[in-house]
């Protein structure tokens, strides 16, 4: 198992080496040169700003909306609770393409802060959801009998306990915004990401654009020293034998109804306008649809997917297995080189990969292996947490049995630990299932020629302002997306109600 996390973690480090060598290659002059850009600074100051906003609102609105669902009375609940995975399945270009389509005037940095930060929320609401649902309520009663209301429960007995979850989500976020590129590029704002795919594109300089990402990957490394600097670890841990007790839901009086209009408009401009759109525009243009070209783009995207989710998992099982049963100081430098790299934008993934590809393994080059290895590369980190997660929860002492009856370690590991863990690992295949499918920059420099997916087919007609052409492209990524998004949520449930 050791060799196996040792050859995950190679094909991890190939950006980074890759890097290295490109930006090497003009010399120091080269990076002085680029360094010495008239807006270099600027691009950089923003897209660092871009950021950390972005982090900011996505740890507000995720805590926000996770804590109201699951503390407070509002109208419809439920309702909402059942919309919460959804902007999973809606990558942002998408929603920022509805709503040029809608108003094309809108464009700029703090329209880009707003979509960004409502398309990424998830990442903080669905973990600190699951962390206060498995929260005994007894903690929160003994501190209402202790006088505390609503907000000093909250800051006292909550948040420590959700904080960790809520800020790594709020890391993710950040770090979701800095390797963005569709949404940037829509409303022209100038940021790192796009700079690389510009210089990549229009000169094919890639020194400079290794240079460039470099650069990105060090404003990565200091959102992520930000982040690291505000979380911690927070436990609380029960003494003897009992059952959690469910969450109470406290009465927040008329302030459900203002809960209630904050939950309308943010779902309004998360779903109910781009699901307009992109139903009426794709209407439009039904007599004039190219029926096969949308089927075979949908069939291409849910492939190509299938393919990198299945590499994504392979690779993550041994580092996964690694850190949850190996707690020594290789697994934990592993896991620190895994969040660094996770950091290192899909454009700087698939660039590293057309160079390895043309120079060494040309039999890949152009073909759909080659893409599903970016996204294997590129979401892998995704599944990683989650397999460790789910491996930890499998108690030792069955491991323990099935040695005492002559099962050697692989035989344990692959008959009884994988398999009782499987349910869950299965969570982190659906994660970067859905994630790959609206991956768009490393498939725009991947793709074979002629192979065409539904981020392709979209961003290739918003390219040239076919606003209504894209439509149904665009409608029907979010439903595809949207089942393994719903699957994905039901799934957490499920082992959540187990750990109960």
């Amino acid at each position: 198992m050791g060799a196996f996390a040792v050859f995950s973690l190679i094909l991890i480090l190939i950006p980074l080496i890759y890097l290295v060598i490109r930006s090497s290659e003009n010399g120091f002059s080269g990076i002085i040169n680029v360094l010495s850009r008239p807006r270099i600074y600027s691009i950089i100051f923003t897209t660092l700003s871009l950021s950390i906003l972005v982090g900011i609102f996505a740890l507000v609105l995720g805590v926000f909306t996770s804590w109201t669902i699951s503390r407070t009375n509002v109208v419809f609940r439920k309702f909402w609770l059942l919309l919460l995975p959804i902007p999973l399945a809606m990558p942002s270009y998408v929603l920022t393409y509805s709503w040029i389509t809608l108003i094309p005037t809108l464009q700029g940095f703090w329209f880009a802060v707003i979509v960004l930060s409502c398309a990424s929320f998830p990442f903080v609401a669905i973990p600190v959801y699951a962390n206060l649902k498995v929260i005994d309520s007894s903690q929160e009663e003994v501190a209402r009998t202790l006088g505390f209301n609503t907000w000093g429960i909250f800051l006292k007995v909550l948040w420590p306990q959700i904080r960790p979850a809520a800020l790594s989500g709020s890391l993710l976020a950040g770090l979701y915004t800095l390797s963005e590129f569709g949404t940037v590029a829509i409303l022209k704002v100038d940021t790192l990401t796009r700079l690389i795919f510009t210089t990549y594109r229009a000169t094919y300089d890639r020194s400079s654009a290794a240079t460039i990402s470099i650069i990105l990957l060090l404003v990565s490394l200091f959102v992520v020293n930000i982040s690291r600097k505000f979380a911690g670890t927070s436990f609380r841990s029960k003494i003897g034998p009992g059952t959690s007790r469910q969450s109470v839901i406290s009465n927040i009086g008329k302030l459900r109804y203002l809960a209630f209009s904050l939950f309308v408009v943010l779902n309004a401009f998360i779903i109910g306008v781009p699901g307009y759109v992109l139903i009426t525009r794709s209407l439009s243009v039904r007599q004039e649809l190219d029926f096969s070209q949308l089927l075979n783009a949908s069939l291409n995207t849910i492939q190509v997917s299938f393919i990198g989710a299945t590499l994504a998992l392979l690779l993550a099982v041994p580092l996964g297995i690694l850190g949850a049963r190996f707690k020594t100081k290789l697994a934990n430098k592993i896991e620190s080189t895994i969040l660094i790299t996770h950091a290192v934008p899909s454009i700087v993934i698939a660039l590293s990969l057309v160079a390895l590809s043309v120079k060494w393994l040309p039999f890949i080059y152009q073909t759909i292996f080659l893409l599903a290895i970016a996204y294997a590369l590129l979401f892998m980190a995704n599944s990683i947490g989650i397999v460790k997660a789910n491996i930890s929860k499998v108690s030792t002492q069955l491991e323990d049995v099935s040695r005492s009856l002559g099962k050697n370690y692989l035989s344990t590991l692959f008959k009884v630990t994988i398999p009782v863990a499987l349910p869950g690992i299965l969570s982190g295949w659906l994660l970067v299932f859905v994630t790959a499918m609206k991956e768009l920059p490393a498939t725009l420099i991947l793709k074979p020629t002629n192979f065409e997916t539904l981020s392709t087919e979209l961003w290739t007609a918003t390219s040239i302002s076919q606003y209504a052409q894209a439509a149904p492209y665009a409608l029907l990524l979010v439903v595809i997306a949207s089942i393994p998004s719903y699957l994905l949520n039901r799934n957490n449930d499920s082992v959540r109600m187990e750990d109960r």
